[in-house]
């Protein structure tokens, strides 16, 4: 955007640029991987610096049960205030011998299509693009004397884990939050094709384990396995855990039979029927796929290793009503693992055991219109009236559905600033994930966005991830990242005014 503010604001950037490169190193060389439980008070004693740094009024951990979070308020004695959600851990490494870089050594290192790129977990996804979203409010900052804006934040450190403890936090500053105009998080949003995209709503999510022991059921040994030859004369915990499992779906898990289930399905309209056509036709025009291959852009289906020719129900023969089902279905009931016993070579696991315990692990997501609160109720009911009274459902997350008006002036501000770079902005009529900073549009009746900014990086859950520093003519690097971050508050600012 060619403004006075936007030129002043792009040159505090290029003179800071290697400051900012070197906090974004700072944080990647900081371990937070949650499901290790690693490095996750440092991550956030850290973003509380950085806070600091920026000039909040308020910048402080959160102490929960589990990780701490943070919390911090930067007073701009604005009319207007936008809120801030921000994860902070990462995924597990991996194999480190896949990696040509230590993957908590925020190298800088020239890449052959990109140019600079800080290598390591993070330095993308998540933590690198968030700190140069602080990097831009320092920017604006200084080179306008002001933000726009006050800005609230609220950041967790366990958002892999299922975010077991970020409503906690969000209850204590719930009265302050309340004074919010819109939910702004951006991060890196390129793809390598240079469109920036991002989802106006979100589903409900439950996401749980299913145990079992022999200890609870009184029944099979307790405490350890025995050897597997007792079967004949010992019940196994195992089957008991398959059969609870037995009880919940039937055809393959595409009916779901938890009663009471389907009492808050409500089927797709005619308008949204209509606004899913509309984005497929969109699709379609800015893709090189075929119209008949749509179906494999459905999110998910190109994260992992695996590949998918067939969908459910053959609906690849009708990508429009692939993508209403994908978004609208109520049938989403995945087993993520199901252990117990044996688990292979490698896994120091013995054979030839009846084990005494087991657990499946589940992500259970809901269209709009879904209490996730009431499901869990009915899960937990079901298991009891079926005999199921001793298998424990332990919720690691739970989240609430959400949706954006695509006319909201949040939205507008984001496409005017998108556009203005020479990108697309690709907004999705929905995720098919559940996330927990969906609460800010359903709790406080508010616009929200994740994830816009322009910027770009790969291998967010592989080896070698990296943030790209300098750009190409398609992505851009640090500089535009940062800039179109400054850039959306400053038009949405404007809009309010």
């Amino acid at each position: 955007m060619q403004t006075d503010a936007s030129q002043a604001v792009r040159q505090q950037i290029e003179s800071d640029l290697d400051d900012h490169v070197g906090r974004i190193q700072r944080a990647v060389r900081q371990p937070s991987v949650s499901v290790q439980h690693r490095g996750l008070r440092e991550i956030s004693e850290l973003m509380v610096e950085y806070l600091d740094d920026l000039g909040c009024a308020e910048a402080e951990l959160v102490e929960t049960d589990g990780a701490p979070g943070v919390w911090g308020y930067y007073d701009a004695g604005a009319d207007t205030t936008i809120v801030n959600y921000g994860m902070l851990d990462t995924r597990p490494v991996g194999d480190e011998d896949e990696w040509t870089y230590d993957p908590f050594g925020g190298e800088l290192a020239d890449h052959e299509t990109y140019g600079r790129v800080i290598y390591g977990r993070g330095s993308v996804k998540v933590k690198g693009a968030y700190v140069a979203w602080l990097n831009a409010l320092a920017a604006t900052r200084e080179a306008l004397g002001e933000l726009p804006v006050n800005v609230m934040f609220l950041l967790e450190a366990e958002e892999i884990n299922g975010s077991p403890y970020y409503y906690d936090m969000l209850e204590a500053y719930a009265d302050r939050i309340e004074a919010a105009d819109a939910c702004l998080c951006p991060l890196a949003g390129e793809g390598g094709d240079g469109t920036v995209t991002a989802s106006l709503g979100y589903k409900s999510a439950l996401y749980f384990d299913l145990d079992v022991s022999g200890e609870a059921w009184g029944r099979g040994p307790a405490g350890g396995s025995i050897h597997a030859m007792s079967n004949a004369t010992v019940d196994s915990p195992a089957w008991r855990l398959v059969d609870a499992l037995a009880s919940l779906t039937s055809d393959n898990g595409r009916e779901i039979e938890i009663d009471g289930y389907y009492d808050q399905y409500e089927p797709p309209t005619e308008a949204e029927r209509a606004e899913i056509e509309a984005f497929v036709d969109d699709l379609d025009a800015s893709t090189d796929t075929p119209r008949a291959e749509l179906w494999r852009h459905l999110p998910g289906l190109s994260r992992g290793d695996g590949e998918v020719d067939r969908l459910v129900d053959d609906l690849q023969a009708d990508v429009v009503e692939a993508f209403v089902q994908h978004f609208y279905s109520p049938e989403s009931f995945n087993i993520q693992g199901i252990a117990s016993g044996f688990l292979g070579p490698d896994t120091n696991t013995k054979p030839f055991t009846l084990p005494s315990e087991g657990t499946a692990t589940f992500d259970l997501r809901m269209p709009r219109g879904y209490d996730p609160a009431v499901v869990r109720q009915q899960l937990r009911d079901h298991l009891d009236s079926h005999g199921f009274d001793d298998v424990t459902l332990d919720v690691s997350g739970q989240h609430t559905w959400c949706k954006t008006d695509p006319d909201a002036d949040l939205v507008t501000a984001v496409r005017e600033v998108v556009e203005s770079h020479g990108r697309e902005l690709t907004l999705w009529p929905f995720s098919a994930g559940g996330v927990p900073w969906a609460v800010f549009g359903t709790r406080f009746d508010i616009p929200l966005l994740y994830g816009v900014g322009l910027g770009y990086g790969e291998n967010s859950e592989g080896a070698d991830e990296f943030f790209v520093v300098d750009g190409t003519d398609t992505v851009g690097g640090l500089l535009e990242c940062e800039l179109s971050h400054a850039e959306m508050l400053l038009a949405y600012a404007d809009s309010q005014s």
